[in-house]
C-alpha cells in the first residue's frame, strides 16, 4: 500500500505499507516524541515556570533515554562501548527525529566523533517564538542538552560524554549557515562518574521498558540488523522491510517510555494531582496536528467513521503490541474500539497520556483525536458485551463506541493547538530522507 486512502482495514499490519511509506511513518513517530514534549511542557511552564519545566525535561531524558538507548541497541544488535555505537545509537534515537533535527555525523576514532545539526527544529522554534531570547535559547541548548546528552552517550560507555565544539545562544547575529550546533563524543578516561537519575528506577521497573516484541520472519530485502561497521548516512529505508515494521513499534514504546517519565517526574516535583489535568490538556494539545501529519502522510480524507478509525489505528502514542486493541466500523457514523488484555492493562503503574484509556475509561483521552477529524465525533465507554458480533472481541476487557453526530455541537479546539502544531511542524515532509554531507563538508573546508 502507498497511502491509507482507500476503505478503513480492521486487520490492518506495518508490514502491509510500502517501504517508503513505512519508513515515513518511522520518521514520523520519531517526530511525534517532540510533538509530544512540546505539548507536555508547556502546561509545565505555565502552572510552574520555566525552571521547573527544564528540571521536568531534564528528568524525562535522563530516565527514558538510557532505557531505549539499550533497547536500541539489543534491537539491532549493535554491540560494544565505543565512540561508533554511540553515534549508531544517535541516529535511531527518537530524540533526534530525522528531518526535524538534521544530524550529521563523523567518526574519528573508537575514542573520538562529532555529531551536528543542519538544521534543529526544536531550536529554531524557540527561537522564533521568543524573537532569539538569550535566556530561553540557553535553556533549551545548554541546560537541557547539557545534563542530557549526557545521559544518552553514558547509557553506551559510563566514561562518554558529549561536549560542545559551538552552540547557541546567537544574540543579533543570525544562525550559522552550517548549522546551530556541534559536539564532540570522546571517552574521557580521567572524569568522574555521576549518578542516575533517581527516577531512572522507577521507569526501569515498568512493564514497558521490559517488553518484548513478537519477532518476525525477515525478508530480507535489506539489513537484518546494524551490526556492521559505522555508516555516516544510515537511514531507515537501509532496513529490511518487516525489521523496519517492527522498528515502528518500538519507537511508538519509546515515545510512551519518554511520557512515562514525563508523568513520573511531574508527580514526583509537584503530586500525583497534577498529573490527570496535564495529561488531558496535552491530548487536547498535540491532536490536531497528530492527525493532521497521518492525514497527510497516509493520504486520509474524509471525516467520517473510516478515516476516524484509520487516526486511532495508527496513533503513535499507544504502542502497538504492548496496547492490545481492535476496531470495527459499522457505518460512516458508527464505529467501536476494544482493548483486551495485554501489557497496558497489566502495567502496574500506569503513567502519562497513554494511561487515560485504562484509568478513567469514561473519558480516555483519545477522544480528542476523533474530535481532530470530525468535531460532532464522540466517544462514549461502553460493556464489552454490548460489541456488535462483528467485532469479533470476547475477550475485551474495555470497549467503546465511536459516532459522530450529525446535530451535535462541535467540540471547540484548544487554544494552544496552533502552537504545538506551528508552521514548521505543517511544512515538514518525511517522506523523503536525504543527507547532504557533500555541502556540509564543502563550508567546513571554506572555514
Amino acid at each position: 500500500m502507498e497511502n491509507y486512502a482507500g476503505t478503513f482495514n480492521p486487520d490492518l499490519q506495518l508490514t502491509d505499507f510500502d517501504h517508503s511509506l513505512l519508513a515515513a511513518y518511522g520518521r514520523e513517530i520519531m517526530l511525534a516524541n517532540h510533538i509530544h514534549d512540546r505539548s507536555a511542557l508547556m502546561p509545565v511552564a505555565m502552572q510552574f515556570g520555566m525552571t521547573a519545566q527544564t528540571d521536568v525535561a531534564c528528568d524525562e531524558w535522563m530516565s527514558s533515554s538510557p532505557i531505549y538507548n539499550v533497547r536500541n541497541r539489543r534491537f539491532l544488535n549493535i554491540t560494544g562501548d565505543d565512540v561508533s555505537v554511540a553515534l549508531k545509537s544517535l541516529q535511531v534515537d527518537i530524540g533526534a527525529p530525522h528531518n526535524f533535527l538534521n544530524f550529521h555525523y563523523d567518526l574519528v576514532s573508537g575514542e573520538e566523533g562529532y555529531f551536528w545539526t543542519s538544521t534543529c527544529g526544536p531550536y529554531l522554534h524557540v527561537r522564533a517564538i521568543s524573537n532569539a531570547d538569550e535566556a530561553l535559547e540557553t535553556q533549551i541548548c545548554h541546560h537541557m542538552e547539557d545534563p542530557t546528552f549526557d545521559a544518552t552517550v553514558m547509557a553506551v560507555n559510563p566514561l562518554m560524554r558529549c561536549r560542545p565544539v559551538y552552540r547557541p545562544p546567537y544574540i543579533d547575529t543570525p544562525v550559522p549557515e552550517k548549522g546551530p550546533c556541534k559536539w564532540q563524543v570522546a571517552i574521557q578516561r580521567d572524569i568522574g562518574l555521576v549518578e542516575d537519575c533517581p527516577n531512572l528506577d522507577k521507569v526501569q521497573r515498568s512493564l514497558a521498558a521490559n517488553f518484548e516484541f513478537s519477532q518476525p520472519v525477515l525478508n530480507g530485502d535489506g539489513l537484518p540488523d546494524y551490526s556492521g561497521a559505522f555508516q555516516r548516512d544510515f537511514c531507515l529505508e537501509d532496513l529490511d522491510h518487516a525489521k523496519l515494521a517492527l522498528l515502528c513499534k518500538e519507537f511508538m514504546l519509546h515515545v510512551l517510555l519518554l511520557n512515562y517519565a514525563c508523568y513520573t517526574a511531574i508527580a514526583e516535583r509537584f503530586g500525583e494531582d497534577k498529573v490527570e489535568p496535564i495529561e488531558r490538556e496535552q491530548w487536547a494539545h498535540l491532536a490536531p496536528i497528530t492527525v493532521y501529519r497521518l492525514r497527510r502522510t497516509f493520504g486520509i480524507e474524509g471525516d467520517d467513521m473510516g478515516a476516524i478509525l484509520k487516526v486511532l489505528q495508527l496513533n503513535p502514542f499507544l504502542p502497538q503490541e504492548y496496547f492490545s486493541v481492535g476496531f470495527e466500523q459499522v457505518s460512516a457514523t458508527e464505529g467501536y474500539m476494544w482493548l483486551t488484555e495485554c501489557a497496558a492493562w497489566g502495567e502496574p503503574v500506569k503513567r502519562g497520556i497513554a494511561s487515560l484509556p485504562l484509568t478513567h475509561p469514561q473519558a480516555p483521552g483519545f477522544d480528542a483525536l476523533v474530535h481532530a477529524v470530525n468535531a460532532k465525533g464522540r466517544v462514549m465507554l461502553i460493556e464489552a458485551d454490548a460489541l456488535p458480533e462483528c467485532a469479533a472481541a470476547d475477550d475485551a476487557v474495555l470497549a467503546w463506541k465511536i459516532v459522530i453526530d450529525p446535530a451535535g455541537e462541535p467540540v471547540a479546539q484548544s487554544e494552544y493547538a496552533n502552537l504545538v502544531g506551528a508552521d514548521d511542524l505543517r511544512r515538514l515532509d518525511n517522506r523523503t530522507h536525504v543527507y547532504n554531507y557533500a555541502y556540509y563538508d564543502a563550508l567546513e573546508s571554506a572555514g
